[in-house]
């Protein structure tokens, strides 16, 4: 790498390489000058007509079918894993004894044990890494865990998250990796449910203890060749969290609930204050203070705006929604910016080895009719 350009190679050809790829192609005009320029060297599919029209696509320079020679080549120098779960280990491990930055897609392994691999050797590499949990970049959160660092909730007592979807609640949907538990491992509870761990984590901090319930709903589907396959992973998970600090904590992570497209919220309440947030509407903080004064009882809306994490950088003025490539640009910049400065990244691999731990203990007290489990 030099000051000027950073070379990246994109392993994996679907949604997140052309997310990735729209985030880093447009640090530069947000954020104007100053990082290294991404430069997006080679893609890889192990089908060569899939990497080869995902090159055209995304603007990449170059394609190969190999992630071990586009890990090793010398004009790389970050590795962007955005591939089915179960091959973030060894790409990941590869890049680092390589020398080579890591850009990871969460969960950021199929189990525990393949996340610890993958961040001792990052550590033992000295390179940096981030996790592709992006909702911790929403400006929402920045003023959440301000307004929580200030004391304004008081006494923290209660989270309460929700990641629910529809997008599997048809069961004529196919069946794919993120349906195999080789492939992805958990389902609901690690493809949304993480997203929901990351954001409890930085809020309110380390889970100390689970106790999880899950269901397969749609048991069986049909793959793309038309063979019948079963379902092995979860389609609907609920979990109680018990903090390190003593906080206790629900969450719900479906991807089948009838009637709710996309939805990612939580309410975080201590003795004088509380938040509300949804993703859906990404341009308020809901927040009922004792400090505000005022007598009576609900929330107020609070338009985020410039002053709120990075929401100035998109905006000169308050109350527009950041969308998720938007906030797939502020993961990207953060990534940059610690690569220029030589500094740890935010979440990074030893942070989501956590997120792993906790969704494996969940899915143990699952397979234990919901005892509970340490984490």
């Amino acid at each position: 790498m030099t000051r000027s350009s950073l070379g990246v190679a994109i392993i994996g050809d679907g949604l997140m390489a052309k997310e990735h790829s729209m985030a880093l192609r447009n640090v530069r005009p947000v954020f104007g000058a100053g990082l290294p320029e991404p430069r997006l060297v080679v893609i890889v599919h192990p089908d060569e007509a899939r990497a080869r029209a995902a090159a055209e696509q995304y603007g990449v320079e170059r394609w190969t079918t190999s992630w071990q020679d586009a890990v090793a080549d010398p004009e790389v120098d970050l590795v962007d894993i955005v591939t089915p779960n179960l091959h973030h280990r060894d790409v990941a491990v590869a890049a680092a004894r390589a020398g080579k930055h890591i850009w990871c897609e969460k969960p950021l392994a199929v189990t525990a044990d393949d996340a610890q691999r993958m961040t001792e050797a990052a550590e033992a590499a000295g390179v940096v890494t981030l996790v592709g949990f992006t909702y911790l970049q929403n400006p929402g959160l920045a003023l959440a865990r301000e307004l929580v660092r200030r004391g304004e909730l008081g006494d923290l007592f209660s989270f309460t998250g929700f990641f629910s979807a529809d997008t599997m609640i048809d069961p004529d949907v196919p069946f794919t990796w993120r349906t195999d538990r080789s492939r992805a491992g958990g389902g609901a509870v690690g493809d949304l449910g993480s997203h929901l761990i990351s954001l409890a984590r930085h809020l309110v901090g380390g889970v100390s203890r689970v106790a999880g319930l899950s269901r397969t709903v749609v048991p069986e589907r049909v793959d793309a060749d038309g063979v019948r396959h079963r379902v092995d992973n979860d389609d609907h998970t609920l979990a109680l969290l018990e903090f390190s600090n003593g906080v206790i904590g629900t969450m719900q992570a479906s991807r089948v609930q009838t009637g709710r497209a996309f939805e990612v919220s939580f309410v975080l309440t201590g003795t004088r204050g509380a938040i509300r947030f949804s993703q859906q509407d990404s341009h308020v903080l809901e927040v009922s203070l004792a400090s505000d004064g005022l007598d009576g009882h609900g929330f107020r809306t609070i338009e985020l705006g410039p002053g709120h994490g990075r929401f100035g950088d998109l905006w000169p003025m308050a109350g527009i929604n950041v969308g998720l490539h938007e906030l797939k640009i502020f993961e990207a910049h953060e990534l940059l910016s610690a690569i220029a400065s030589a500094r740890a990244a935010s979440p990074d691999f030893r942070e989501a080895l956590a997120v792993e731990r906790t969704i494996e203990a969940i899915e143990r007290s699952a397979a234990q009719n919901g005892a509970w489990q340490l984490v």
